[in-house]
């Protein structure tokens, strides 16, 4: 919780940079749903008796770090989010490399079948099929995480690998990505010279409106075709 500070209080340095400090340091309270994983491992319960008095955290301590981890993924897939490996290494949580991939191999088990991921220039981001479907985590994943030329050429190749169609430019400027004419353009022409983007291409409809699409993925002659049937013909035979 965030204590908002009174601006005319005076407050002395040495106070001020112990708190600093304190700031900087792990915060075990937020990290009992992962557990420390040097005293409990990963894949057994936390939930040891002992001859002292049972602290109220006990009860957060049944689950393991896995089956804590996989609650958390489901949560952000409900609020629309995918959960970023990486953020496991920061404050509050502030997990080893080891701790990680333990988990992330956890999380392949047959009790996690919900758990599925997705990677972008070597990052991992999990989230739940249960609550959020491929296609947004997908769209979700360009839109957060990637730069704009990634970005088109991402949904552009998902497009015609998976319905297959070629993708209308003008989508780009719609949810969830909201370029601009100007930023699609710009990205369009950068990726015309760039080694990752050359199978994008552009095809025109008799109508003149643009569509894009992957020649890795669907050949010119496919993607024409169905550039004109979705823009012209289809509107002129119902």
């Amino acid at each position: 919780m965030m204590i908002e500070q009174n601006a005319s209080a005076s407050i002395p340095q040495d106070i001020a940079d112990d708190a600093d400090i304190a700031l900087e340091q792990p915060d075990i309270s937020r990290r009992r749903w992962l557990l420390p994983l040097s005293e409990t491992g990963v894949g057994r319960s936390a939930n040891t008796s002992t001859d002292t008095v049972e602290e109220p955290v006990a009860e957060v301590a049944e689950l393991s770090a896995e089956q804590h981890l996989a609650n958390a993924i489901r949560q952000c897939s409900k609020e629309g989010e995918l959960l970023a490996i990486s953020t496991l290494y920061d404050a509050p949580y502030s997990l080893t490399e080891e701790d990680v991939a333990q988990l992330e191999t956890a999380l392949k088990s047959d009790e996690f079948i919900d758990i599925a991921h997705l990677s972008l220039n070597g990052e991992d981001y999990f989230y739940s099929d249960e609550f959020m479907s491929d296609n947004f985590a997908q769209l979700q994943l360009l839109n957060r995480y990637a730069d704009i030329c990634t970005a088109i050429a991402g949904v552009v190749r998902f497009e015609c690998e998976t319905y297959p169609r070629p993708l209308k430019q003008s989508m780009l400027m719609s949810e969830p990505f909201q370029y601009t004419a100007s930023e699609i353009e710009d990205a369009l022409t950068l990726m015309k010279t760039h080694p990752d983007f050359q199978d994008i291409q552009q095809v025109l409809a008799s109508n003149d409106a643009p569509y894009l699409f992957s020649n890795t993925l669907m050949s010119y002659g496919k993607a024409r075709g169905l550039t004109e049937w979705i823009e012209v013909e289809q509107h002129e035979n119902p």
